[in-house]
């Protein structure tokens, strides 16, 4: 598993030799789904202890959705990811199936699970210090420190899943480097850009 994180390129060449196995990848996106999971209960611990008691009894019915939510998304961000990988790389005449770029995308995902837990350390950490009964929390939140790193290092992950993807799409749709780096390069950057644009806000 660790050669996926230091040399894809040989990984997804020798995987690309085998049958197509759903095992490891559905592994990989269930401990993405608990990880954010726990990320939203220990976020939500830290807002109801800063909130009245009549507000901490609605906050976890908002909790049960979060958790609900952070599984399901992860499945379907899966889903979209590889969709959107597949996609763009039809316009390079992009050969095989999408099964296999499904299997291949489930990998990247996993700088993600790091990124989700020290991101989970630091919003947590910004959490704790906040009280949400202030009216003015929206701006609180916006000026917090903490939070631009967690989205920072968040930023830096997301590369290297990008770098990961890259060679996922070069050896499951038959790319060259350079074609599979532009199809997976355009949406990473759409998403870095957005959130450069919100730190920029946080910032301001």
């Amino acid at each position: 598993m660790l050669e996926v994180l230091t040399d894809p390129n040989g990984f997804f060449k020798r995987k690309s030799n085998e049958e197509i196995k759903f095992k490891t990848p559905l592994l990989i996106v269930l401990l993405m789904a608990v990880v954010g999971a726990i990320t939203v209960v220990l976020m939500m611990q830290n807002i109801m202890g800063n909130l009245p008691e009549e507000a901490a009894a609605f906050a976890w019915i908002g909790s049960v959705f979060g958790v609900v939510g952070a599984v399901i998304g992860a499945f379907i961000m899966w889903a979209v990811y590889s969709a959107i990988f597949y996609v763009i790389s039809m316009l390079f005449n992009g050969e095989g199936s999408f099964k296999r770029v499904m299997e291949f995308v489930s990998y990247g995902f996993i700088p993600s699970i790091i990124s989700s837990i020290i991101s989970a350390i630091f919003t947590s950490r910004a959490y704790s210090n906040i009280d949400f009964s202030d009216p003015m929390i929206a701006d609180v939140l916006l000026s917090d420190p903490t939070l631009r790193i967690a989205g920072i290092v968040g930023i830096i992950f997301t590369l290297w899943s990008a770098n990961i993807w890259i060679f996922a799409l070069v050896h499951s749709r038959n790319l060259s480097v350079k074609n599979a780096a532009i199809a997976v390069g355009v949406p990473i950057l759409l998403y870095v850009l957005y959130t450069l644009y919100t730190l920029r806000i946080f910032g301001a």
